[in-house]
């Protein structure tokens, strides 16, 4: 069996669960869903701005496994209104570059997490894959 290494950066809110920000295996990352709050772990007033933040932390946890945006090959992205997809793929579609990652977006209802309005999570390559 590969190893599993989890991913760890002081550089984004610390897991509030029993999870690990990612798991680092065979050049692969897998990280846990990201959401628009930062560091201290204040979430962010707007809709866009957690999306923004979301996408900053979920490139900070990359980083600290040897990984970038650019190398995602698969997001999943949960959205607490389905009406604000149009905002949504815009800010994703300038955070992220060709070719685009796989991705599914789904309407949640995000239970018990106040004011929470957007997560993501993904798959990526680590910089290795490229060397």
């Amino acid at each position: 069996m590969a190893p599993r290494t989890p991913v760890n950066t002081d550089a984004v809110p610390a897991p509030g669960g029993a999870f690990s920000l990612g798991i680092h295996t065979n050049h692969l990352v897998f990280t846990a869903g990201q959401v628009g709050a930062d560091p201290s772990g204040k979430l962010r007033p707007t809709f866009a701005q957690q999306v923004e933040q979301a996408i900053d932390n979920l490139e900070l946890v990359l980083q600290a496994a040897n990984s970038t945006l650019a190398h995602v090959v698969k997001s999943t992205c949960f959205l607490a209104d389905p009406a604000d997809f149009a905002e949504f793929n815009e800010i994703y579609a300038r955070r992220f570059s060709a070719p685009l990652p796989a991705r599914s977006t789904v309407g949640v209802r995000f239970a018990g997490a106040g004011d929470l309005l957007f997560e993501i999570e993904a798959v990526a390559v680590t910089r290795e894959v490229d060397e």
